[in-house]
């Protein structure tokens, strides 16, 4: 901070700001947002093109959008539904890296959801699904 005023080490482009307003009105879509604010097609189909510019990453902290927020709420809301929490435990495992989406090309793009994960014996780390 220099006078009070935090200076950005990354700073965000007008469409990245554009487009993290866009994800909050349409509830999450990343996609969507990015096509509504003028990115090209390819670019949209990859979300991650956005998600994880560093400039986007600084941007979503300045709205108050940090990782403490995130996991502080998510472990709330576990925490209160102790019945009914299964979208917060889905969330929490694709935020661990534990639980990925995958398309199956061969059925025309059907959703296949698994848990990676790691065996006690496992020396190398690897992931299995």
């Amino acid at each position: 901070m220099v006078c009070g005023l935090r200076l950005n080490k990354y700073m965000a482009t007008q469409r990245q700001k554009k487009a993290l307003l866009k994800v909050v009105e349409n509830h999450g879509n990343v996609s969507k947002a990015m096509r509504d604010v003028g990115y090209d097609e390819t670019t949209a189909k990859n979300p991650k093109n956005l998600t994880d510019s560093k400039g986007f990453k600084e941007l979503c902290e300045e709205f108050g959008l940090t990782d403490e927020l995130i996991l502080t709420s998510l472990v709330e809301d576990i925490k209160l539904k102790p019945q009914n929490r299964k979208p917060e435990l889905e969330l929490a495992t694709k935020i661990k890296g534990h639980l990925t989406e995958k398309v199956d090309v061969l059925s025309g793009g059907e959703k296949i959801t698994g848990f990676n994960y790691i065996t006690p014996n496992d020396s190398n780390n690897t992931t299995k699904s």
